[in-house]
Order: structure tokens, then C-alpha cells, then sequence
């Protein structure tokens, strides 16, 4: 069974780190109010395949929910901070 992994090292590099925290205050800047408990630097992200920036979220998800998430989304990766 598949499930949403932890982002693997070979995919954290600097040019996609930046592209990905670009992505992701925009994301959050999109809808501050709601969103304004996100850091980049310690909710959880989450990536799709290619490792680029899909969402984030104050807390770790449960296995349940990571296992929704990789059969209904694009979501593939995820990491504590960009």
C-alpha cells in the first residue's frame, strides 16, 4: 500500500526549498486570517509528486488521514518547514 512519505533529502534542495517557501507565503498570505498560524519554518507540508508545495497545516495528519490524502489528492510528500 501507498501512503504519503516524509519528503526524501534528494528533493530538499535549495532552488526547490525557495520556490517551495515562495509558494507556500503565498499560500498562507492567500487567506491570512485563517491561515496565520502557519510557519514556514514548522507547520507541516505537504508536496505532490515532484516535490513542490500543495498545502500546510498547524499538526502532523494521522496515518488515516495520510493514506486519504495520496488516494484522493496529488499529495505524495510531506515535512515539518520548508
Amino acid at each position: 500500500m501507498n501512503t504519503v512519505i516524509e519528503l526524501p533529502k534528494d528533493m530538499r534542495d535549495p532552488m526547490r526549498r525557495e520556490v517551495n517557501k515562495g509558494l507556500m507565503v503565498r499560500f498562507i498570505n492567500a487567506d491570512l486570517i485563517e491561515r496565520c498560524n502557519l510557519d514556514v519554518r514548522k507547520s507541516f507540508v505537504l508536496y505532490d509528486a515532484d516535490g513542490l508545495f500543495d498545502y500546510a497545516i498547524d499538526h502532523m495528519p494521522s496515518d488515516e488521514k495520510l493514506q486519504r490524502l495520496y488516494d484522493h489528492t496529488n499529495v505524495r510528500y510531506w515535512s515539518k518547514g520548508i
